[in-house]
């Protein structure tokens, strides 16, 4: 049976890797699991993979990529030709908001400005905020 290079712990990493959320499921919040079930040949190419569970469209269209630029190792069957079944499971989770620690401050300053036509003082303040992530 061909193997993927690096085993399975390989394989998640080339998925986590190479996965490009799509930008209709991210706007929409779409968040889950697509399994595809496909087959590798004998000398480690994917050949007709085809989704078993469902989430969105393009996130179904995101597996098949992914899944199709598997490049498996070469088994040898003693001149057999052998295709393997092979399933897998790709998450689509949403990424988690980060946690935005904000700190404000002000600096207030004040200025005195006389009227000409009236003997009235006028109090002016300006406030500065600032934002820091």
């Amino acid at each position: 049976m061909p193997e993927y290079p690096g085993g399975k712990k390989a394989l998640r990493t080339f998925i986590n890797t190479h996965l490009r959320y799509p930008a209709d499921a991210l706007a929409a919040g779409i968040e889950g699991v697509v399994t595809v079930a496909y087959e590798v040949n004998d000398s480690g190419v994917v050949e007709s993979a085809k989704v078993i569970k469902s989430l969105s469209p393009s996130c179904n269209e995101e597996a098949l990529r992914l899944v199709y630029m598997l490049k498996y190792g070469s088994a040898y069957n003693h001149g057999v030709r052998v295709k393997s079944n092979h399933r897998i499971n790709i998450y689509f989770r949403l990424p988690k908001s980060q946690s935005v620690n904000l700190q404000i401050s002000y600096t207030e300053s004040e200025s005195k400005k006389e009227e000409i036509q009236s003997s009235e003082t006028k109090q002016e303040y300006t406030y500065t905020i600032s934002v820091k992530n």
